[in-house]
């Protein structure tokens, strides 16, 4: 196939820059030629005009066609120039009074074609930055009603048994449960504030993790000794499969130790009495084999259970903040910030979280990778 010859704008102005000077230097050569043509036409009567005259007719011949030549010169540059920037011109106009629907009809006129289509680039990209920003101004507006709602009850309940002990007219006894009811719903709180600066936080461009090597197995190794009681609480059936031998990462101790509690936490609390939970550490191949000179894998952790399912309109919105569902957060407390925060901790690692169903037979639960070392 005859490959296009791409148009050039300045090609075309510089091919009728030549055309016109070669017009101003060939028109006395063409004049010349019009005499010999009217002198062609007129044949033996011609020698009754004077010689001037003849040499006149051909010049006005000639400066007419002139005329005419400039005259499609300048419509040219008009179809092919100016036309082009005045649309561009009036949808830019358009443009910058908030009309994002100004899509162009591209032509195909030198490089005026490409700016037309770089135009309609851009005001796709701004209809998408606008529907990105009033979605998250959206999400900006759900939360903040979350935010209230879930730090409503706690102040309420504050202020609702200070003001009963202000009044003084309550037995000892009452009065020691209205305290610890008070001292309960103030860490409610203050855990609730504490996990929306950790969210924020992760979110900033400027916030770095204290990324360092240590043992990830130890570390999981720990929070699970630690959070053994709450399991017996609630007599549930654990089994903690983590290798003995160290599995060093370049990780942050910190925010890890606040994955694993998380998660932890979170079969705890949304699980019923007498379920059974694994907790399992496995390394891919080439993370097991990075000894002996293999490239670096993953390292994988599942916190699993075999209790219910999330409902189908709660899973999809799992890792979003304030999304830990009405009963949840009313019976057990749960914001939601937990698993949001989780999974950013984790991505800042260069790992991820997700939540799956299949784990192992009779197991959901959820899947944290990280890079191995």
């Amino acid at each position: 196939m005859k490959k296009k010859r791409k148009k050039s704008l300045q090609s075309f102005l510089i091919t009728l820059f030549l055309g016109t000077m070669f017009l101003l230097w060939a028109l006395d050569s063409i004049a010349e030629f019009f005499k010999g043509f009217t002198q062609a036409l007129v044949g033996d009567g011609s020698e009754t005009l004077p010689q001037d005259e003849r040499m006149d007719v051909a010049l006005l011949i000639a400066r007419i066609l002139s005329i005419v030549f400039v005259c499609i010169i300048f419509w040219m540059i008009k179809k092919k120039v100016s036309d082009p920037v005045k649309r561009l011109s009036q949808s830019m106009a358009r443009v910058r009074e908030g009309d994002l629907d100004a899509d162009m009809e591209v032509l195909d006129s030198f490089e005026f074609g490409q700016m037309e289509k770089d135009f309609n680039s851009m005001v796709v990209g701004l209809r998408d930055a606008r529907d990105l920003r009033e979605q998250n101004a959206e999400a900006n507006r759900k939360l903040y009603a979350e935010i209230a709602h879930d730090l409503k009850t706690p102040m309420t309940m504050i202020l609702g048994y200070a003001k009963l002990l202000s009044k003084g007219e309550v037995t000892e006894e009452t009065r020691k449960e209205y305290l610890s009811t008070i001292v309960e719903q103030t860490e409610n709180a203050n855990a609730l504030l504490e996990q929306m600066l950790e969210y924020a936080k992760l979110g900033s461009t400027e916030y770095r993790l204290d990324i360092k090597e240590g043992d990830l197995a130890e570390c999981l190794r720990q929070v699970a000794a630690e959070s053994y009681y709450r399991f017996e609480e609630k007599k549930m059936d654990l089994e903690v499969e983590i290798p003995k031998d160290a599995v060093l990462c370049h990780y942050d101790e910190r925010q890890m130790n606040r994955v694993f509690f998380n998660l932890i936490g979170n079969v705890i609390s949304h699980n019923p009495e007498g379920t059974a939970v694994k907790i399992v550490m496995e390394l891919s191949e080439a993370a097991s084999k990075e000894a002996e000179g293999g490239t670096p894998g993953t390292v994988e952790i599942r916190v699993a259970d075999n209790g219910p399912l999330i409902p189908k309109e709660l899973k999809e919105h799992l890792f979003e903040p304030f999304h830990a569902g009405e009963d949840s957060r009313n019976s057990r407390g749960g914001s939601g910030l937990g698993l949001s925060v989780a999974k950013k901790i984790a991505q800042l690692h260069g790992g991820d979280l997700e939540y799956r169903e299949e784990l192992t037979e009779g197991f959901k639960g959820f899947v944290l990778t990280v890079p191995g070392k």
